[in-house]
């Protein structure tokens, strides 16, 4: 009978073994989720300039990082450089500028993009899987969080349209640059 019950017994620590490392197991993966999170959530606010923590985890939440907002920032300004036609030196040192201020360094993948795409006219396909992207997360994210991407979209897109200048110096925004302007306001939806 003795081996029976020790029998039990190892069985029964086995299985209480089991359940707490299966427990822990969870409790550790949801720990590195947890962990995951608050990284992307740094580096949303980094790259996004948004600071409210609700914001930032319905970004995370909706599946958006870092890397993908930051080809969502440069996308509309390059747009906005060539609708004229042509990349003015002051259009290109304002979308460079905005990129620094992001934190796009010189050296990163993200500036040499940027370069050749103020070089060469990007396929227009990037500006149509940018508002489709963009459409799809604003669907996705709270309504604050969309108001503050369309507003510092609108403000860096403002600055390059007004950097070449208009006559005598005054900044003026082109007609198509206002209606490209426009055009991908409309993409945010909410």
């Amino acid at each position: 009978m003795k081996d029976m019950s020790d029998a039990f017994e190892k069985r029964r620590i086995g299985f209480e073994e089991a359940f707490f490392k299966d427990r822990d197991q969870k409790l550790m993966e949801k720990m590195r989720s947890e962990l995951s999170a608050m990284e992307d959530k740094k580096q949303l606010a980094h790259v996004t300039g948004i600071v409210e923590e609700r914001v930032l985890a319905g970004l995370v939440q909706a599946g958006v990082r870092a890397e993908t907002m930051t080809a969502v920032a440069l996308a509309p300004m390059i747009e906005v450089a060539w609708c004229d036609g042509n990349v003015s030196p002051e259009e290109r040192d304002a979308v460079l500028n905005a990129a620094a201020k992001e934190g796009i360094h010189p050296d990163s993948a993200a500036y040499g993009l940027l370069k050749s795409w103020l070089d060469q006219r990007p396929d227009p396909h990037i500006i149509a899987a940018w508002k489709d992207y963009v459409r799809d997360v604003s669907r996705q994210m709270p309504a604050d969080a969309v108001a503050a991407l369309k507003k510092q979209m609108l403000d860096r897109v403002t600055k390059v349209a007004s950097a070449a200048g208009g006559f005598l110096g005054l900044a003026t925004i082109s007609k198509h640059e206002k209606a490209k302007i426009d055009e991908l306001a409309q993409a945010f939806v909410g």
